[in-house]
């Protein structure tokens, strides 16, 4: 696994602001076979935080401070930050992120959480609440859940391609051309309040394999998002079949990749779906954490 000093170091920083120390410990699984890496703040009902793509563990830095009650886990996902690296090409992408998931509620010696995901790490957690519903107690979605929804992801595209996708994701960008290629995932807002949440989020991705790992996952994306029937997006009878509570927080700003009326569209096909937007953009926590943590608290204190 990587040590990644200059990323722990900006994590640490930053969750340093929010008046949190995170207690930091590898987590190696045994299948998939993969060292990852968790923090975890608080103490309570478990809850699993699994960031976007180009994101990383600091931020939910200005969220789990506030959530009084909750045990906060927060995972590395692979090739982010400290997490070892894979290749995902010709992998089924449900199955791999399902084994997973579920190796790391194994090997933290949990039967079931709630989970939090954001942009990908929403995707999974609805995948995971299918495969494996005894495993999830509810889900919190935060913006576009990748394709879970259906959303048009063509944006994306040239970084699935061989050569040229993992050049551009490596590529060191000078600090403000980096901003504002941030301020496309994270909202112009959020980068001009948290230079700190910049920092740690470059060091997090640019570092070795991150861009391979990224690549291979998004070329895999595009292989199910393109096959007759279409992959990786849920359909209408897998919403209807996910049991348990889901929220799905959505920036009003977050419409370059799914319009809200169809997001919420969605959401009303699940039993127990419930649809706010809120303030901001993809990762409205960022623009107003005390009322996301508000809503986010509402799922494990039932």
């Amino acid at each position: 696994m990587p040590r990644n000093p200059a990323y722990l170091d900006a994590e640490a920083r930053f969750f340093r602001r929010f008046g949190s120390t995170p207690t930091v410990r590898p987590l190696a699984l045994i299948q998939p076979s993969l060292r990852l890496r968790v923090a975890e703040v608080g103490r309570g009902e478990p809850v699993l935080f699994l960031h976007g793509f180009s994101h990383c563990v600091a931020h939910w830095a200005p969220l789990v401070h506030r959530l009084a009650g909750a045990r906060c886990i927060m995972v590395d996902l692979p090739g982010h930050g400290t997490a070892d690296t894979v290749d995902f090409r010709g992998v089924d992408l449900r199955g791999w992120f399902d084994a997973m998931l579920t190796g790391c509620l194994d090997a933290l010696g949990l039967e079931a959480v709630h989970v939090v995901g954001h942009s990908q790490g929403a995707m999974f957690a609805l995948w995971l609440a299918l495969t494996a519903p005894e495993r999830v107690r509810s889900v919190v979605a935060i913006g576009v859940p990748a394709v879970a929804f259906g959303a048009r992801i063509e944006a994306l595209r040239l970084l699935a391609r061989p050569g040229l996708g993992p050049l551009m994701l490596w590529m060191p960008w000078p600090q403000a051309a980096y901003r504002r290629i941030l301020a496309g995932t994270m909202g112009q807002a959020a980068v001009r309040a948290y230079p700190g949440l910049v920092r740690a989020t470059y060091r997090a991705t640019h570092r070795a394999g991150y861009a391979t790992t990224v690549s291979s996952e998004l070329r895999e994306l595009f292989r199910g998002f393109d096959a007759k029937p279409r992959q990786y997006a849920l359909s209408d009878d897998e919403l209807r079949n996910i049991a348990w509570p889901v929220l799905v927080l959505w920036g009003e700003g977050d419409t370059r990749l799914q319009a809200i009326a169809d997001a919420r569209a969605r959401t009303a096909l699940m039993p127990h779906g419930r649809f706010e937007v809120m303030a901001g953009e993809h990762t409205p926590w960022l623009d107003d954490p005390a009322a996301c943590a508000s809503r986010v608290a509402t799922m494990y204190t039932r």
